[in-house]
C-alpha cells in the first residue's frame, strides 16, 4: 500500500499524473486537514501542496491542455508517514463521498461566452455574438467592424475628421464578455455585466474620455497630447499609455484599480505604480502591492482566488454563469479559499472545488444555485 501511495505522489510531483491520480493525491492532502496527528508544520505542508499542483499545471500547459489548479489550505499538521499509512483506505472511503457530491448536481450550467450589445449614436442596438461579422456601421468618420473571432474594431474611415460629439456604448450581459479596439488603438476587454460609453471618434478631443460600469481591462495606446480618462462611480483614472484593470461593479463596496504597466493618476491626486492596487471605499484610497495576474484572471480565462471569501467568489460565479445565488443558511464564519479553475468549465467544476476544501455544499436548481453550510 505504501509503495502504491508513493508511486502516485511521485507522478503528481513530476507532472505526469492523470486526473484520477490527481484526485487520489488531493484526497490524501485533504485528509491532513482532518487529522490532528503531529508531524510536518503547516507551512511545510502548504509548500508541498503548492509545488505538486504547480507541477501539474506546468505539465498540462506544455501539453497544450486546459489547466486546472487547486491549492488546498492545510490548517492542521500531519506527517508524510500518515499519508502513506492512510492512503488507500482514505481513497476508498472518501472517493465514494466525493462521487456522491458530484452526482448531487441533477443539472449543470455552461460557462459564459463572447457576447455583448452595441448601441450606436443613432440609437440602433446590435447584438454581438458568434453568428455575425463584417462592417456594422460608419459613424463620425470611423468604421465599426466585428471580426469573425469576436472582436469589435473601430478604424479611421473617410479621413476620420468629423464631429466628435456622438457616443457609442457596449454592454455585456451576465454570462458575457467582449473585446473592442477603439479608434485611437486602445484595446479594452469587458468582463460580464459591464458597460462602456465612449466617443464614436476621438478626433479634435483634448482628452480621450470613457465611462465604465462594471469591470474592464485597458491597454491604452500612447498619446502624450491626449490623456486617456476612465470615469467610474466616484473615481477618475488618467493615463497617457498603460495597462490596467478597473473593477467598479455597483454591487461591490469598493472600486479596485490594478496597474500592470506604466503609471496612472487617480482622482488627480494618487499615482499608482506597476504591481500596485488601489481600493477606493467611502471616498478614501488604500494602496497595496498585489499579484497583478490575480486581478486579471477573468481576462486570462480563469477564476483565481487568493484567500477570497465565499460571498465574493459567488458574486463572480453569478455574473459569469448568469445564475442566482440563494443562501439556505449563512455560515457564522464565512470561509475563504485559495485556488483557481478555468472559467470555461461548467459551473459544477467551480462548485466541486469549493466543496472539496470546506463544509459548504451546493445544489443547482434551474438557474439558481443554493448554498448550504453545515
Amino acid at each position: 500500500m505504501k509503495k502504491d501511495v508513493k508511486k502516485v505522489l511521485d507522478k503528481v510531483s513530476l507532472g505526469t499524473s492523470n486526473q484520477e491520480e490527481e484526485t487520489i493525491a488531493k484526497l490524501w492532502l485533504h485528509q491532513l486537514h482532518q487529522n490532528d496527528e503531529a508531524g510536518l508544520s503547516e507551512g511545510e505542508l502548504n509548500e508541498l501542496s503548492d509545488q505538486m499542483w504547480l507541477q501539474v499545471v506546468q505539465h498540462r500547459k506544455e501539453q497544450g491542455q486546459k489547466s486546472r489548479r487547486l491549492w488546498i489550505s492545510l490548517a492542521a499538521a500531519a506527517s508524510v508517514t500518515l499519508i502513506l499509512g492512510l492512503g488507500l483506505y482514505f481513497y476508498q472511503n472518501r472517493a465514494a463521498d466525493l462521487s456522491k457530491a458530484v452526482q448531487a448536481y441533477t443539472n449543470d450550467i455552461p460557462a459564459g461566452s463572447n457576447k455583448a450589445y452595441l448601441t450606436l449614436a443613432s440609437g440602433k442596438k446590435i447584438l454581438l455574438n458568434g453568428s455575425t461579422h463584417g462592417t456594422l456601421a460608419v459613424e463620425s468618420g470611423v468604421k465599426i467592424t466585428k471580426t469573425a473571432d469576436g472582436q469589435l474594431i473601430y478604424t479611421i474611415a473617410d479621413g476620420g475628421k468629423k464631429s466628435s460629439d456622438q457616443y457609442n456604448s457596449i454592454e455585456t450581459p451576465r454570462g458575457g464578455q467582449y473585446e473592442l479596439h477603439l479608434p485611437d488603438g486602445t484595446k479594452v476587454w469587458l468582463n460580464s455585466a459591464s458597460s462602456l460609453k465612449y466617443p464614436a471618434s476621438f478626433y479634435a478631443l483634448k482628452a480621450r474620455s470613457v465611462e465604465l460600469i462594471g469591470e474592464a481591462y485597458f491597454e491604452v495606446a500612447k498619446d502624450k497630447g491626449h490623456p486617456f480618462i476612465v470615469k467610474s462611480k466616484g473615481q477618475e483614472v488618467e493615463v497617457l499609455g498603460t495597462h490596467f484593470d478597473v473593477n467598479a461593479y455597483p454591487d461591490e463596496q469598493a472600486i479596485k484599480t490594478t496597474l500592470l504597466e506604466g503609471s496612472v493618476k487617480l482622482n488627480k491626486q494618487l499615482i499608482l505604480r506597476p504591481g500596485e492596487q488601489s481600493v477606493l471605499m467611502a471616498g478614501k484610497f488604500d494602496v497595496k502591492e498585489v499579484n497583478v495576474n490575480d486581478a486579471v484572471d477573468w481576462k486570462n480565462g480563469e477564476f483565481v482566488f487568493s484567500n477570497e471569501t465565499l460571498t465574493s467568489i459567488l458574486k463572480k460565479v453569478a455574473r459569469w454563469y448568469d445564475v442566482e445565488i440563494v443562501y439556505a443558511n449563512m455560515p457564522v464564519q464565512v470561509p475563504t479559499f485559495t485556488g483557481s479553475v478555468s472559467r470555461f468549465e461548467n459551473v459544477s467544476s467551480v462548485l466541486n472545488m469549493l466543496e472539496e476544501t470546506s463544509n459548504v455544499r451546493f445544489s443547482i436548481e434551474g438557474k439558481q444555485i443554493r448554498v448550504l453550510t453545515r
